[in-house]
């Protein structure tokens, strides 16, 4: 059993007995890990914000081989970037970010790319403009899915290779576009507006902190439903991401009254 020292991000929490958590950590030097902190629910905490989700902290733990938990020693924040995420449409997308991380990052391997790829996302939602917090969330979602070997392929048809058709059919199933013989033979197909395909190519091309700049939110809301069907299908574990559904809710106009008729 060795004492190890790693900074990692804080994914989500839960309780284990009276005065204890399980903590997910998505660590810079060994992937994705769950620490068991004791005492952490006590009032004062030893841990203070450390094991706040979306806190960025230094862990020092005791690693057992082929076990699922490992028993932290010490934390201490290096950057609380929850705290600083006060306006309700910024701390969604940041929650976004982690459930992503959190149901599609399997295993203890480390993955430098991928760490960096979630600093920025979080920094981008705490630095963009609100309105380009979509566009932000989706540069994540592709570039990260692009890492685990599910680039969308946009440059040919992602069936047969072929030219692909000038309707810009994109298949969710398929996992790109598709040329125009077998967007009529697959069901599901999605014909993208001009903006949006040209988005997307940008969203994977581009660094994460710089999609702000260059998707407006009616494209990232095109481009939002249809990568979100992308997901489902390629990813099973992946349910959708809730921070978002609420945040649709919260935003959604009330319905209007219902009219009544004249009091008997």
């Amino acid at each position: 059993m060795a004492l190890v020292t790693t900074e990692g991000i804080v994914l989500k929490t839960h309780a284990l007995g009276d005065t204890s958590r399980i903590v997910s950590v998505y660590t810079r030097d060994h992937g994705l890990r769950k620490f068991v902190a004791k005492g952490a629910r006590r009032t004062p905490s030893r841990f203070g914000y450390a094991l706040e989700p979306l806190s960025r902290s230094r862990f020092v733990f005791y690693m057992k081989p082929d076990r699922d938990l490992h028993l932290l020693s010490k934390a201490e924040v290096l950057d609380a970037v929850g705290s600083r995420l006060t306006e309700l449409s910024r701390l969604a997308h940041a929650q976004a970010s982690l459930e992503l991380v959190d149901r599609l990052i399997w295993g203890e391997e480390p993955h430098a790319r991928l760490y960096a790829l979630l600093m920025q996302a979080l920094t981008g939602c705490e630095e963009a403009p609100v309105g380009a917090l979509p566009a932000v969330t989706l540069a994540f979602q592709l570039q990260l899915a692009s890492e685990l070997g599910y680039r969308p392929r946009l440059d040919q048809c992602a069936v047969d290779g072929e030219p692909v058709s000038q309707r810009r059919a994109f298949s969710p199933t398929r996992g790109g576009l598709l040329c125009d013989r077998c967007a009529a033979h697959e069901g599901g197909v999605v014909f993208l507006s001009p903006e949006a395909l040209a988005s997307l190519a940008l969203l994977l091309s581009r660094p994460v902190l710089e999609a702000g700049e260059y998707v407006e939110l009616p494209r990232a809301g095109e481009l939002l439903r249809v990568i979100e069907d992308f997901f489902r299908m390629h990813f099973q574990r992946f349910q959708g991401l809730r921070s978002l559904e609420v945040l649709r809710v919260l935003e959604a106009p009330e319905a209007p009254e219902p009219e009544r008729g004249p009091e008997r």
